[in-house]
């Protein structure tokens, strides 16, 4: 694998090597790894940016070779909607934690990853692109070397990964299409939950945009099903925002009142999942598109609401 390679050209004569680079948009850290170790090179030897090349030169970029994490490798059933020798984006099942904590360092999305390296013969660091509470189901990006995590989170921020989630709320939603624009912070005393707050009450609190789109109200204000593009990706947005509005996510322990498990048994997290994701390849700038099913119980926890709305 290589990060760029190309024969200068008779109209690139005499050029230095960083003109012909800028495609690349390296940052100054990733630029300097490549060429500390000998990375970048002309005509297989190491170079400098400001060397000038000629006509049939060849130039290339070798990605800077890494070991993984030192994850310890689990046997974790991964449910792979695409993959490369640059990223995988993985269809995370509820429950299972992204990355280690100081009190969880087994049963993690990062040592599933570890056992498909050495399943695959790969070797990389552990680098998920956004995020996935432990129980929201659903699409996630992992870059497989640092030119890829650095483009694709330089996409993340400037909106330009498409994110769309659907979840279960509690109680109808009247308006059909509408976008909760609030800042998000901590709650005060807490490590973990999260609140809006009005503009400017917070020196912490970051704005947040959520776009949602209400799909189907169940009979006898029960339910609604949204879907629910973000703008913004702050911790716990899409469950914080909907429950300030008075529609929290079923089985949302943290945020709602109301929990699934009164009505389903069989539900025992919040009702969201990532369904889709829609981005520019980082290297070859192809557009991927990737799609997800509701998982079984989300599925079921769908039929048992038809089922109550048509039973009143």
């Amino acid at each position: 694998m290589l990060y760029f390679e190309k024969t200068v050209t008779i109209e690139e004569d005499g050029r230095m090597v960083k003109s012909l680079l800028s495609s690349l948009n390296l940052s100054r850290r990733l630029r300097r790894d490549l060429l500390s170790g000998g990375h970048i090179r002309v005509n297989d030897k190491p170079t400098f940016l400001t060397s000038r090349v000629h006509v049939g030169d060849q130039i290339i970029v070798e990605p800077v070779v890494e070991t993984n994490d030192h994850f310890p490798p689990e046997s974790i059933p991964l449910d792979i909607a695409y993959e490369d020798e640059h990223l995988v984006v993985i269809n995370k099942p509820p429950g299972l934690l992204v990355h280690p904590t100081s009190r969880e360092r087994t049963g993690t999305l990062a040592s599933a990853i570890s056992f498909h390296m050495e399943k695959q013969g790969e070797s990389y660091r552990f680098r998920p692109v956004h995020r996935l509470d432990r129980d929201t189901s659903g699409l996630l990006i992992i870059a497989k070397h640092k030119l890829a995590h650095e483009r694709l989170s330089r996409a993340l921020r400037k909106r330009e990964i498409h994110r769309e989630y659907m979840a279960f709320t509690v109680g109808n939603i009247q308006q059909d299409k509408f976008s909760i624009c609030a800042p998000i912070g901590l709650s005060e005393g807490s490590t973990l939950k999260r609140t809006v707050y009005f503009e400017g009450t917070s020196e912490l609190a970051k704005q947040a945009i959520t776009h949602v789109h209400v799909l189907h109200n169940y009979i006898g204000n029960l339910a609604a099903k949204v879907e629910i593009t973000l703008e913004t990706g702050r911790t716990h947005q899409i469950r914080v925002h909907l429950a300030s509005i008075g529609h929290p996510i079923f089985g949302d322990t943290l945020y709602g009142e109301i929990h699934a498990n009164e009505y389903a048994p069989e539900l025992s997290r919040q009702a969201l999942h990532a369904f889709k994701l829609s981005f520019a390849h980082p290297v070859t700038e192809e557009y991927i598109v990737c799609e997800s099913a509701l998982p079984d119980d989300l599925r079921q926890f769908e039929v048992f609401l038809e089922r109550a709305t048509s039973d009143r």
